[in-house]
This record gives C-alpha cells, structure tokens and sequence, in this order.
C-alpha cells in the first residue's frame, strides 16, 4: 500500500485523552488485533496512528514504551495489517522480552526494549524506547522516529543514571542510588533496577503515546510506571515496578513478586521482583488508530 507523510495539526495531543484528533478528522476504527483492517468503500485515503508492542519489565528494569508512527495510507476496502504483540514475562531471574512491531500500508513502529536482569537493557527499534539496565548496567538506547527525530541514549552511570530523552527514549542505568528513571519522549524509557532504600525511585518515563515500565528493587520500593495517552502508569509495589500507560490504558499495578503490566496500546512492563521474583510484568500489545 502506498504511504505518505503529511503534515497535519494535531491542536496538541494531551496525554491521558485519546478523543484529541488531527484536525478536520473523526477517529473511525481502534484496531487492537487481526491482520486486515476494513475500510468504507470510497474511503481512499486515511491518516494512521501506529503504535508497537511495549517491552517487558526483568527481574530488575523495566521495560520501554512501544514505538510510534503516524501519516496518510492510501487504503483498499480491505488493508492488511500487523498488530505488534506487547513483550512476554521472561520469568524469574531473566530478562523481559521485546514488543512486538506494528504495520500498516507501509507504517512500521516498533517495540520498546525489554527491561534487563544483569545485562544491558533492550534497545527499542522503529521509534520505541529502550529498556532499564540490570544491577549495574546501562539502560537500552531508544530509537529515532519515523520523522527524523532522535532517540535518546541509555544512562550508563551513577553520576548520570536518568535515560537521555528523545522520540523514543533511553533506559535508566541499574544502580545502588536509585534514581535511574527513564527517559522522557513520545515513547518513555524503562526505569533502571535499584538496590537501595529510599529515593527517588527507578520511575518509568513518561511519553506522550507510550510510558515506560518502572524498575524493581530487591526489597525496597519500586518505580512506578511512566504515564502515557491512556492515562496514568501503575504505582510501585514492595519491590516491584508499575506497569507504564498505554495509548489506550493506563499501566497496572504488580502482584506478588511480579512487575506490573504495561496498558494496551504500547505500555512497557515494570520489572519484577530481583530477590525471589516470577518476572517483570508484561508490555502492552501494540494498536492502529484510524481517522477519515
């Protein structure tokens, strides 16, 4: 399908409402799952909203916020398409995993980064956010956008351990002081694993469409999830992140020993439980706004 980018006044996206369309446009279709989108017959053109699938917190950082991309598609009545699915638990004593990419009329946006365990946190690809590092570790780098925009750089130090903010942006470095937040962007960073009592803690980063999961710690308090356009992300539990908001949900709150869960619409899972943790909390699956 034949794709095209356009400039198109938004009046100001505001985060935590999704009824904000491009200007002269109607949201038609939230399509969340399948491999085809149904399209009016004489509807020819339509301005899309792509977001991929968040990452998935560690037992220990959490994971980015999923990418995002947007313009027109020329379309058919019936235009295939690839929801991205949001990063899946990698268990106790591992690393998250990945979100998955989303495709339409040849828009890609991809996933943010897995939160890291003992190893660097996941970059994010085509627009998402990078993971939090692992006790440590540098955080994942984020990705450019689809416009040209940067991505910001993973925090690789105590003495700089907020990710670097960009379209999507970095992880937060896993570090004893517990201040590695992630990155702020339209894609919010993973927060970093802390080790330490008190704060500030490892908070996810707040995106305009995607937040980022909040890191864990081994018994202290955990980041809470970053906000995005769904809303708000889940607090920290004991030593459990939140799960950062989606494009369509807010993030949750963990259970147990386990992060909480990104939101629908690219929510990056907070991380898990370090000590004796089930794993981080899953990302959010991916979505496609239609407006026309």
């Amino acid at each position: 399908m034949e794709s095209v980018i356009m400039a198109v006044n938004y009046s100001q996206i505001a985060v935590g409402a999704n009824t904000n369309s491009p200007y002269g446009l109607t949201l038609q279709q939230t399509i969340t799952s399948g491999t085809s989108v149904t399209i009016p017959s004489g509807v020819n053109w339509v301005y899309a909203v792509l977001v991929g699938g968040g990452g998935s917190g560690a037992t220990g950082g959490g994971g980015g916020g999923g990418g995002v991309t947007m313009g027109w598609v020329k379309t058919t009545t019936s235009t295939s398409c690839v929801i991205g699915a949001g990063g899946a638990s990698g268990g106790g004593g591992a690393n998250g995993n990945q979100g998955g990419t989303t495709i339409f009329g040849g828009f890609v946006a991809g996933g943010g980064g897995y939160g890291a365990y003992t190893t660097v946190g996941g970059p994010g690809v085509n627009g998402g956010a990078g993971g939090g590092g692992g006790n440590g570790q540098t955080g994942g780098n984020g990705s450019a956008g689809y416009s040209g925009l940067t991505g910001g750089s993973g925090a690789g130090s105590t003495a700089a351990p907020v990710g670097g903010a960009g379209w999507g942006a970095g992880g937060g470095f896993g570090n004893t002081s517990g201040t590695g937040v992630g990155g702020a962007g339209v894609s919010g960073g993973g927060g970093g694993y802390m080790a330490a009592a008190g704060g500030p803690f490892p908070n996810g980063g707040n995106g305009s469409f995607t937040g980022g999961g909040g890191g864990a710690t081994t018994s202290y308090n955990g980041g809470a999830g970053g906000s995005g356009a769904g809303g708000a992300g889940g607090a920290g539990g004991t030593a459990i992140g939140g799960g950062g908001a989606g494009m369509l949900a807010g993030g949750s709150v963990g259970s147990g020993t386990t992060g909480g869960a990104g939101g629908s619409g690219g929510g990056g899972g907070g991380g898990g439980k370090v000590a004796s943790g089930t794993g981080g909390g899953v990302g959010g699956a991916g979505c496609i706004l239609l407006y026309y």
